[in-house]
């Protein structure tokens, strides 16, 4: 078995709809590093025209800002579902595994109710952007657009918490409860 395949083991899923959550999480993953690169590249000819033409594209800052947050939203699904959040587990790592495994359950939920708190929010945001008729300043680009990613990577953020809070609650040892 090769490391990549390892690794995909290690955080796929056996059920059916955590290996929609993994397919999902994945391919979006790859649609924000692929937001990462045009990025990049809107970067290098606006530096570019810059430097050599004394013109820079117009509104670049706009789109890599767009661009960022997309990108952002779009990497946060498969991070929690690969446990790739930073924890902070100097004084948890000697507690007891049951302590540690409820103290992850706990977490997990807080981390259930913001997503699902941020997922609701934003389709109240992108609501009165498309109501307001909110623009970008130089390129006249409606800001919903943006929105819509960050919608669907916020609600998938949503389910994989669900999913991992539910395989962790099943998965508790309560035979190590002293």
């Amino acid at each position: 078995m090769s490391n990549n395949s390892w690794y995909e083991y290690s955080i796929r899923s056996n059920d059916k709809f955590g290996r929609i959550l993994f397919y999902l999480s994945n391919f979006l993953s790859i649609f924000g590093g692929c937001v990462l690169i045009i990025i990049v590249i809107i970067n290098v000819f606006s530096i570019s025209g810059r430097v050599l033409f004394s013109s820079p594209l117009l509104g670049d800052f706009e789109l890599v800002e767009m661009g960022c947050a997309i990108a952002i939203f779009s990497f946060l699904p498969f991070c929690h579902l690969k446990n790739g959040n930073v924890i902070v587990d100097f004084f948890s790592s000697k507690f007891p595994l049951y302590i540690r495994q409820l103290l992850d359950i706990l977490s997990n939920f807080v981390f259930l109710l913001v997503a699902s708190f941020f997922t609701y929010r934003m389709i109240y945001g992108v609501i009165d952007m498309i109501k307001y008729n909110e623009q970008t300043m130089l390129l006249k680009l409606p800001v919903w657009i943006a929105f819509i990613p960050g919608i669907f990577s916020f609600f998938l953020l949503t389910l994989v918490c669900f999913h991992i809070l539910l395989k962790e609650i099943i998965n508790m040892d309560l035979n190590k409860i002293k």
